[in-house]
This record gives C-alpha cells, sequence and structure tokens, in this order.
C-alpha cells in the first residue's frame, strides 16, 4: 500500500490589467532550494533560485520572466504568504547604538500594489518626437546593480521604439552602440521624462518604523522589490 499524499492546495491571484492567474505554494524541497540560495548570499543565485520557484508554482501556463517586474513581485508575495505564513516575525537592529534589538512584527498580507495606476508608455520629447517604453521583467530589473545600470542601462533596455513624425525605430533592430549614443545624447529634460516613466510604475514596498526603546530615537527600513521580500526569514525569527 502506497504513502497517501495530501492534495496540494491552489490559489487565484489577479495581476495588474486583471489578468488571473492560479497558482500553489511552494513545498519543502522548494524551500531547502531557497534556503541554500540565501546561505550562499550570491544575487544572482537568488534571483535565479526565485524565478525558478515561482515559475515551478504557476497552474496558470505562464513564463513569469516575461511578467511586468510589480506582477512578479506580487506572485513571490502571495506564494510567500500561502506557504509559510503571511506573519513574520523580525528581530531588527537600531543604528544609533548598533546594540539594541527590537521585535517587530510584519504582516505580508498588508503590502498591496496600486494597480489601478494608469501607465503611459508614451514619452513625449515634443509634438511628433518619443519614444514608447516596454514595462520592465524582473530579469531586467534584478540585473542592474549599479546606479548607472538602473538609470542609463535600465532605460535602454526599455525603450521599444523611437519615432520622429511618420518614422518609427523599432531598437531590437537598432546597434547597441547607435542606442547608446541615442541615451548619451538625451538632454537631461528628455532624460527625466524617460525617469518619470519608471516612477509611475506600480512598485512592492513597505517602510517598517521602529523605536530605539532605550533612546526614543526613531528608525525606518524600506522593504522594495523581490530581493528584499524573498529574504524574509522563513521561520519565527531573523
Amino acid at each position: 500500500m502506497s504513502i497517501p499524499f495530501m492534495k496540494i492546495p491552489e490559489y487565484d491571484l489577479t495581476l495588474s490589467n486583471n489578468v488571473k492567474v492560479k497558482y500553489r505554494p511552494f513545498l519543502v524541497k522548494e524551500e531547502k532550494v531557497l534556503l541554500m540560495a540565501i546561505e550562499n548570499d550570491i544575487e544572482s543565485e537568488m534571483i535565479d533560485t526565485l524565478i525558478g520557484t515561482v515559475q515551478t508554482c504557476m497552474i496558470t501556463q505562464v513564463d513569469v520572466q516575461k511578467l511586468p517586474v510589480y506582477d512578479f513581485e506580487w506572485l513571490w508575495l502571495n506564494i510567500r504568504s500561502k506557504s509559510i505564513g503571511e506573519v513574520v516575525d523580525l528581530k531588527l537592529k537600531c543604528p544609533d547604538d548598533e546594540t539594541q534589538v527590537v521585535d517587530y512584527t510584519f504582516n505580508i498580507d498588508n503590502v498591496k500594489p496600486d494597480f489601478n495606476k494608469k501607465i503611459d508608455t508614451n514619452v513625449k520629447f515634443s509634438e511628433n518626437y518619443g519614444v514608447i517604453m516596454k514595462i520592465p521583467t524582473v530579469r531586467e530589473v534584478a540585473n542592474k546593480k549599479t546606479i548607472i545600470d538602473l538609470s542609463v542601462n535600465l532605460m535602454k533596455d526599455c525603450i521599444a521604439q523611437i519615432y520622429n513624425g511618420d518614422e518609427i525605430f523599432e531598437t531590437k533592430d537598432v546597434e547597441p552602440k547607435e542606442l547608446d549614443q541615442f541615451i548619451e545624447n538625451l538632454t537631461m529634460p528628455q532624460f527625466k521624462k524617460i525617469r518619470a516613466y519608471f516612477e509611475q510604475l506600480p512598485i512592492i514596498s513597505h517602510t517598517i518604523v521602529y523605536k530605539n526603546p532605550k533612546s526614543g530615537v526613531e528608525h525606518k527600513m524600506l522593504l522594495q522589490g523581490a530581493s528584499d521580500f524573498f529574504q524574509l526569514p522563513s521561520y519565527t525569527k531573523a
């Protein structure tokens, strides 16, 4: 007689643009891989493991690497919540004295993206001149480490088209050096307009506010993006 296995629960989730998906929680075998990636503390390995885990947990047929980064982060947050609980107990060190530790209970379910934001992908430099942007994926964002990566290089990755009057240039058909020159020759007002496009995108973030009980000094810690939420402890204490 074979050992009985419990049916793994499945959950529904609504992503941006009212896209419906179905997923399951991750299992012990998958959490072991996640914990190993955290212990190794190699960011590229953590991102690969995170993407692989989310993909494995999908019931709906979807390539999670092609999802908008905020949809991916929202998926991961929900998978984590259904897998090991929505409440996380953290131990936070107070930066003002580097010795006092504060207990803080954080509820993942309190983090929700604003999918009602209207995203305008058309960035106009003038009436007939501008660029059409695409929404970055988790892979495109995760590969960016420096300030230059997160500004210039992410910008370059996310320009889908350049238009000038009736002329439209698909960036996938443009030589990389030529696209580099286009970015480098933007004026600062044009550069700021593209940067403003990224600032309008929904974001998964949560600010933890806590106080040193001895000094009374208040501290803030920002959790933002898949990497930060990925490293929240799986068990009761950090």
